[in-house]
């Protein structure tokens, strides 16, 4: 799996420990209103096309970057589907790092391109109804994004209790 620059500086100053990493993910329906997911290389498990924000880059910069990287698809992200983050998002790597990722989902066209792992992060693709996700590598229940349950409105994590627990 690559790694970026900055990651790899990063990881040699604190080795496999927990990293809070900034990504952008894509949400590339098809005209089914299924959803592109890319079985992942390293796992073997299933999640959207996107990455880790590096820096100087602008999230939606890094959502193109990454798709196009991942998929060999250039899109144009259309709206902000949700921002999600905590435990739910953690993940560790088969080589022992572990991250915590606060996405940045964005809902995308397809530009163009041929749909190939370019980067060798991809075992495959394949496009599923939001009612029949497999186990993903971050658990993201459909429920929580938008776009796949015809909600107009981004979407984020709440609960009501957070505000009780300031005090």
């Amino acid at each position: 799996m690559p790694i970026s620059k900055y990651m790899k500086q990063l990881r040699e100053r604190v080795g496999p420990a927990l990293v809070l990493v900034a990504g952008a993910g894509a949400v590339i329906p098809d005209d089914a209103g299924r959803v592109l997911l890319l079985r992942r290389s390293d796992s073997g498990l299933w999640g959207l096309p996107g990455g880790a924000i590096d820096p100087s880059e602008a999230p939606a910069q890094a959502l193109v970057r990454e798709v196009r990287e991942e998929t060999g698809l250039r899109v144009r992200p259309l709206r902000v589907a949700g921002v999600f983050g905590g435990p739910r998002c953690r993940y560790r790597y088969p080589n022992g790092d572990e991250v915590e990722t606060t996405s940045i989902l964005f809902e995308c066209a397809i530009v163009d391109g041929n749909l190939e792992s370019r980067d060798g992060e991809a075992l495959e693709f394949a496009y599923f109804a939001p009612d029949a996700l497999p186990e993903l590598a971050i658990r993201l229940p459909a429920e929580l994004v938008p776009s796949l349950n015809g909600a107009a409105e981004p979407a984020f994590e709440w609960n009501e209790r957070w505000l009780d627990e300031l005090e």
